[in-house]
């Protein structure tokens, strides 16, 4: 499948600062809280008038009311959940999960790593310039990686068509906030089709690396078919009945040598698990092996059954249960 020169340019130089909003909506809940927020906003300021376009300028939505118009309530709600977006990846970049990369000069062959304590300064994050504005210092052409990679559906809308990705966002926003049509509901499928379709074609030539999330081991390319990935739970279909859970590795820009150390660092230090979840597991295995001790579960299977609501995430039970019993059988390897 023809790949477009936007796309190939986040697959050599990795995702631009201004494709956030819409690569990680669903990368943690306490962001998909908000664009579920912010989706339910939007479709009731259509309801007010407002047309559909302005959502493709979020930050000049304002521009397309009258001079005598008065300002919805939908619309300041749909304002104060994007804002609460910014303030959700600004503590990512802050806490090192996002890594932001940027140009001192736009002429710059290679990029700098923006350190992740800048963003505790004075700093003012443009989204729609790719700029990043630090103590009156500026970076351009800000690029964004995740050091510990992304499920499969914020991946896939990564590295997709991003002329097709605002309308496929705010499809899926009106879904989740249960408001959208039947006609769109199809739409959306049809849509989703497509970008997994050339997803898969990405992965089979190899062009983007996935690893799985228990061991780390690099996954078939052979594996990838549209039909056999859950986007929901992040799962690829490995043998009959047999799903696993995995992450895609985001590709950086090219970075100076000292900048490349840095980097290599701080991947080391990203813990194994799924979508940063690592400390929070830790604590549920702990749990896990009290309840073992005790006798109030009578296997590794039953303690993970016992506490799986206290685990974070937002797929399915079963997942999660896999999830705690890996960390556990790694935290208490000779546990019985």
């Amino acid at each position: 499948m023809y790949t477009l020169p936007s796309t190939e340019d986040r697959l050599k130089n990795g995702i631009r600062l201004s494709d956030c909003y819409h690569v990680l909506a669903l990368l943690d809940d306490w962001i998909e809280a908000n664009f579920d927020g912010m989706s339910r906003a939007m479709c009731e300021c259509m309801l007010c008038g407002i047309p559909e376009q302005a959502f493709e300028f979020p930050d000049r939505i304002r521009e397309f009311l009258g001079p005598t118009d008065l300002v919805p309530e939908a619309l300041r709600e749909f304002e104060r959940y994007r804002y609460a977006i910014s303030e959700n990846i600004k503590s990512l970049l802050k806490s090192g999960r996002l890594t932001a990369y940027g140009k001192e000069k736009i002429t710059d062959e290679k990029w700098q790593i923006i350190p992740c304590q800048y963003f505790s300064l004075e700093c003012k994050i443009s989204f729609d310039e790719n700029k990043v504005i630090v103590e009156g210092v500026s970076f351009l052409d800000v690029r964004i990686t995740c050091l510990e990679s992304l499920p499969i559906w914020c991946a896939m809308v990564a590295y997709g068509d991003q002329e097709l990705v605002p309308s496929l966002m705010r499809q899926v926003g009106a879904c989740r906030a249960k408001m959208a049509f039947k006609g769109n509901i199809h739409a959306l499928f049809d849509e989703i089709r497509t970008f997994r379709e050339y997803f898969c074609s990405l992965m089979k030539e190899g062009v983007l690396k996935a690893v799985y999330l228990e061991t780390e081991e690099q996954v078939d390319q052979n594996l990838w078919s549209s039909g056999q990935i859950s986007l929901a739970r992040s799962e690829i279909r490995v043998g009959l009945k047999k799903w696993r859970g995995v992450k895609v590795n985001t590709p950086h820009p090219p970075l100076n040598e000292d900048d490349s150390n840095i980097l290599a660092v701080n991947a080391s230090r990203v813990p194994t698990g799924a979508r940063g979840y690592g400390a929070s597991d830790a604590l549920l295995a702990k749990e896990m092996h009290e309840l073992i001790l005790s006798g109030k579960a009578q296997n590794i299977h039953r303690a993970a059954c016992l506490i799986v609501d206290k685990a974070k995430g937002n797929s399915l039970d079963t997942s999660k249960v896999k999830r705690l019993m890996a960390v556990y059988n790694k935290t208490y390897p000779y546990s019985d």
